[in-house]
């Protein structure tokens, strides 16, 4: 019978052998489709590129496996990029405990990728993986976790972070209509923001922003008397009436919606619209000041999004499957160029005829009448909310799946390929 030692030292040879031939790439890219339909990972992306994520995904997954096939750890200089990635993360609002669940789902997935790569025999062998193997993921997670604790200690003791957190309680107290207190008196003290209402609320987004940028924004805006906090990838708080936006406005990058002055018995529903104003915005590419009048279509549809979804499925649900793509690309086509034969025709290279022939296909498709102002409005407002809504509300699938065959027959410009596929 084989001793205790020797199983080990057998499994754990196992263990290196299948682990030597993974490619971290490979196990990396089998592990982001699980990954990213998770909370944590969603509630990432809104502060992060896709890119960048995957660049951080595949840096962990190296370290892991270099760490458990040579049973050596990170050095100094790893251990300070994952502190630094730590600290950006905590400048962006993110919650401790949302990245460390990562973290941890991240190492169930790891492992769960390692076994689906692992070749027949394989996963059989390694039923036997050794207290010291687990223990190297166990203690790659140890090391994260204290990097990550460290970081967002050493951030929450920064007094641009001490100033977001007063703001931030603040605002909450304010939005909630509770009691002025002796504390919030001191709170508005040091921010400098006067308690007097009306209050103006306003949501702000910087494009293309590191961390740090927003974290020196909101600085300066609680600087200018400004109640600012850092919330996701926004800033958002209150001002007074008279307060001056223009050296912020200065920056090309910034979206600033503002509310009319309000009591605080308007706040907390002013700031809801005005976050989902900024993201309809952002989404048209939209810089600058905006007003709620600027998109008011997107802002019905956004407000009720299982109507929208509704609209858009009696619209796009009929052409989807088979080889639609093209009538789907014309449809967009047609209501992005207001329903004239004329500009669709010479947006998408193609003869009269052939539109006049696409048209009539979507028609027996569709049940829909493109004559009528009715039907055009149907389309009109699908086209708009797959387009141009905000990803945070609701539902994915006409986004990011109805559409798809309208993109894929698209160029990488924009525009749509002629029958021949000349351009």
């Amino acid at each position: 019978m084989t001793d205790s030692p020797s199983r080990a030292t057998a499994a754990a040879a196992v263990l290196r052998d299948v682990l030597q031939r993974l490619d971290a790439d490979t196990v990396a890219e089998r592990m982001e489709p699980e990954l990213r339909h998770t909370p944590e990972y969603v509630r990432l992306t809104r502060d992060c590129e896709d890119s960048a994520l995957r660049v951080s995904l595949r840096r962990h997954v190296g370290l892991l496996l270099h760490w458990m096939v040579s049973a050596t750890p990170p050095d100094a200089y790893v251990l300070s990029e994952v502190y630094e990635r730590a600290r950006e993360r905590a400048a962006a609002g993110q919650p401790l405990d949302g990245a460390l669940l990562l973290h941890r789902r991240g190492a169930r997935v790891f492992w769960d990728a390692v076994l689906g790569l692992a070749t027949e025999e394989e996963p059989a062998r390694l039923a036997d993986w050794t207290d010291e193997g687990r223990g190297h993921l166990d203690s790659y997670l140890d090391l994260v976790t204290r990097m990550f604790i460290q970081a967002y200690a050493d951030h929450a003791d920064l007094p641009s972070a001490q100033g977001d957190r007063r703001a931030h309680t603040l605002f909450d107290r304010l939005c909630a209509h509770l009691p002025i207190t002796v504390e919030d008196q001191e709170r508005a003290a040091r921010l400098g923001f006067d308690l007097t209402p009306p209050y103006v609320p306003f949501v702000v987004l910087l494009d293309k922003s590191a961390p740090a940028e927003r974290a020196d924004l909101a600085a300066g805006l609680r600087t200018a008397g400004a109640l600012a906090f850092i919330e996701d990838v926004r800033i958002t708080g209150l001002t007074a009436p008279a307060f001056d936006w223009s050296a912020f406005l200065a920056d090309r990058r910034l979206l600033l919606a503002q509310d009319l002055p309000t009591g605080r018995a308007g706040l907390q529903t002013a700031v809801d619209s005005l976050r989902l104003l900024v993201a309809v915005a952002s989404r048209a590419h939209r810089r600058g000041r905006v007003r709620v009048e600027d998109f008011l279509p997107q802002l019905l549809l956004a407000n009720s999004p299982e109507l929208a979804d509704a609209v858009a499925r009696r619209v796009f649900g009929p052409l989807t499957g088979g080889d639609n793509g093209e009538l789907m690309a014309t449809l967009v086509c047609l209501a992005e160029n207001q329903f004239d034969s004329a500009s669709t025709t010479a947006a998408l290279h193609m003869h009269r005829n052939t539109l006049l022939y696409r048209i009539k296909q979507i028609e027996k498709l569709t049940g829909l009448d493109l004559q009528r102002h009715g039907d055009r409005a149907l389309v009109w407002l699908a086209v708009m909310w797959a387009q141009d809504a905000p990803q945070s509300v609701g539902s994915k699938s006409v986004r990011t799946n109805w559409l798809s065959a309208a993109s894929n027959v698209a160029d990488p410009t924009g525009t749509f390929p002629s029958e021949s596929g000349q351009r």
